[in-house]
């Protein structure tokens, strides 16, 4: 908790734009709805004597809201028009003339998006920096910060249930 708030002071002041409210620092778990969250807290039980999980779920009562969390497009209303501070792993999707990053999809894993499956939608954030970046490193998590809205973007490498307009990018550090 007090290195969430320290990191939040730090960038707000990186910015010349601090109060205690400004940024409030935020974990993938809480862009979850509370259903989609005990869904996944609470997955059904699967075997690998079977081939195929998905197969697993079919027909099985217990499993539908599981399966439907892996597939949700359902957003923490809570969040929604707020300034966040969020880390994560940078898929760029746009870049300007001096390619900087312009667009990207926040993920919560590395690797996410480039693997399938994806995560649901709503581990997705479409993020716009119009400012831009350069990614240094893939491998890099970054924090990312601005105003956190409900948007369905939906694109060929994957499908998000927010966005995000950037206020700040940098490199995460523990």
């Amino acid at each position: 908790m007090i290195r969430r708030l320290l990191a939040s002071v730090l960038i707000a002041l990186s910015h010349g734009v601090y109060s205690e409210t400004s940024v409030l620092p935020v974990e993938w778990a809480e862009l979850l709805n509370q259903s989609d969250l005990e869904a996944i807290i609470n997955p059904p039980e699967l075997t690998h004597d079977i081939y195929g999980w998905q197969e697993q779920l079919d027909g099985n009562p217990e499993a539908f809201a599981y399966k439907k969390a892996l597939q949700s497009y359902n957003v923490n209303t809570d969040l929604v028009n707020k300034r966040i501070m969020i880390p994560g792993f940078i898929v760029p999707t746009a870049y300007n003339e001096e390619r900087k990053i312009t667009e990207f999809f926040l993920v919560p894993f590395f690797g996410a998006c480039i693997h399938l499956p994806p995560p649901p939608p709503n581990q997705i954030i479409h993020v716009s920096y119009q400012r831009g970046f350069t990614l240094g490193n893939f491998y890099d998590a970054h924090v990312v910060h601005g105003l956190l809205t409900s948007e369905i973007i939906n694109t060929d490498i994957a499908d998000s249930a927010y966005k995000l307009v950037a206020e700040g990018v940098s490199v995460y550090s523990y």
